[in-house]
């Protein structure tokens, strides 16, 4: 069967794709690398050069064409994957991920509120975490979910690394792929939980405007690999069938 590549979002790691890793490799070949700037991996100037790495890596391990799926910054990485590099992919599921912004002006306030983020990160990383993970976007992670999170991020993370790959890598540094999206011509589905709604309805609108399959995942928030990584180990199997 064709491999599969998982790309982890911010401040995560390949080991967060685990559950999925060990479903998929029952029948295929599976690579979850770490992401620039995040674990043991080397840190990338831009999204491209993000983008163009994972087609190095993947010349590496002599892979050709892949099924990729990604989850938020990792999704928006794999669709500029996607475009950078055509026939390079297969399938491509976006978990929890947007093709971007759409205006320079919100692109422009974006990098902005990620600049002071990154700051954040640098001055003091564990409150960075603490304050990260009890945003809107994460409320529906358990104590023992969000504690599990935060301690790993400090053992594993390299806080002035992180810093620089939001800046390069965040939303805001992102173009808008809503367009591209549109041709891609390869087959692609939204993922979201039902309890995220500004990503559910983000999905919809991919549906509304590109040939875009939408799953909408049961009792689950944004964060799936950490709420929810049975139901989306199996969902990917069933998608990547």
């Amino acid at each position: 069967m064709t491999p599969a590549v998982l790309l982890h979002g911010f401040l995560g790691r390949g080991a967060d794709w685990d559950p999925a890793v060990g479903r998929l490799a029952e029948t295929r070949a599976v690579l979850a690398p770490d992401l620039p700037g995040h674990g043991a991996a080397p840190e990338a100037a831009s999204l491209d050069a993000a983008a163009d790495a994972l087609a190095d890596l993947l010349d590496a391990e002599r892979l050709g064409a892949v099924d990729l799926a990604g989850y938020s910054m990792g999704g928006r990485l794999a669709l500029l994957f996607a475009v950078r590099h055509p026939g390079r992919v297969r399938r491509l599921v976006l978990v929890s991920a947007s093709p971007g912004l759409r205006t320079p002006e919100e692109r422009a306030a974006r990098r902005a509120a990620d600049a002071t983020l990154a700051a954040e990160i640098v001055r003091d990383f564990p409150a960075f975490l603490d304050r990260w993970t009890r945003q809107p976007l994460f409320a529906h992670l358990s104590k023992a979910q969000r504690a599990r999170l935060v301690a790993d991020r400090l053992a594993h993370g390299r806080p002035a690394a992180l810093a620089r790959a939001l800046v390069s890598m965040g939303t805001g540094a992102m173009p808008s792929l809503w367009e591209p999206l549109r041709r891609l011509g390869v087959e692609i589905h939204a993922v979201a939980g039902a309890l995220d709604p500004k990503f559910v309805a983000i999905g919809r609108e991919m549906s509304a405007a590109a040939p875009v399959r939408q799953t909408v995942l049961p009792d689950a928030g944004h964060n799936l690999l950490a709420e929810a990584p049975d139901a989306l180990a199996d969902l990917l199997s069933f998608l990547l069938a």
